[in-house]
Order: structure tokens, then sequence, then C-alpha cells
């Protein structure tokens, strides 16, 4: 073979080559790397809207609590220096249902039923709230660590309890 017949050939080789790559491999590739694509967005999507629905549920149930627990009786409290909260048998209801169904753990759920169902200290709340935290990710740590000023009981300036 000849140096000229060499370069035909490798000329001709490398125009099939980047006809097949054009025209049949990279398209492939494209429509495999695009399919691949929206189902990533789609998963991460569907996460979001997850996690979203468990913040819904999780801060429900801290505001459920907050609530009952300001409905209990504590002995070194008087009754006057707490600013009663109300909450709904069927919010009680939704909210089990909502943390039932869109969290990964027991914790949350199991601490708010505690507090519907046991005697319990006013600082549970910083269970629950450390639960909250770890069930939505913002760690494992124990963020709230202060039990004597867990709970806010009132505030002097609230308008409703000025009457």
């Amino acid at each position: 073979m000849e140096f000229k017949d060499i370069i035909i050939l490798s000329t001709v080789f490398t125009a099939i080559q980047t006809f097949l790559y054009q025209f049949i491999f990279l398209p492939k590739f494209n429509k495999s790397f695009k399919i691949f694509e929206m189902e990533l967005k789609q998963k991460d999507l569907v996460n979001s809207e997850k996690w979203k629905l468990k913040r819904d549920a999780c801060l429900n149930a801290l505001n459920i609590a907050d609530n009952i627990l300001s409905n209990y009786d504590y002995p070194n409290v008087k009754k006057e220096h707490i600013k009663r909260g109300e909450v709904r048998t069927e919010e009680v209801r939704k909210c089990f249902n909502d943390l039932a169904c869109s969290c990964e753990h027991t914790e949350v759920i199991d601490t708010l039923k505690k507090i519907l169902s046991e005697s319990v200290t006013i600082d549970i709340i910083v269970d629950l709230r450390n639960a909250v935290r770890k069930e939505l990710g913002f760690g494992e740590k124990n963020f709230d660590t202060d039990r004597h000023k867990a709970f806010v009981s009132m505030i002097p300036c609230d308008k409703d309890l000025k009457k």
C-alpha cells in the first residue's frame, strides 16, 4: 500500500467514524441522557414535596404539643401565668396521619403520643423539638437543651392577656 492509499483510507475511516458518532451514537446518547435527566428531576421534585409534607406535619405536631402543654397544670406555675391554647380532635388526628405518612422514624409521633396520653413535665417539648430536628435532617445533636426555660407559658406584652 502506498502512502496516498493510507491517507485516503484513514480519511474515509475518519469520515465514517464522524458520521456514526454524529448521527447514530450521539443522538442515542443525548436521548438517554435527557431521559435520565428528566427522571432525576422528577425524583428530586417528589423528594422535595415529600420533605415539605414532613416539615408541615412536624411543625404542626410542635404547635399541637404547645397548645396541649399550655392546658396542663404544673405545680410550680400559677394557672394565670399560662396562656391556654386550643386544640381540636380533628386537628390532632390529621397531624397523626400526616406524621405517619411522611416521617421515616417514629420519634416525633411517639413523643406527641406521650404528650397526649401520659403525665409529662412541660420540658418534654425539648424532646419533641429535637426529634423534629432529627426527622427533618437538621442534625442528630440535641440543639435545644434548656429544660428549665423550655416552654413559653406567656409573654407580658401579649394583648390577649391584658383584659
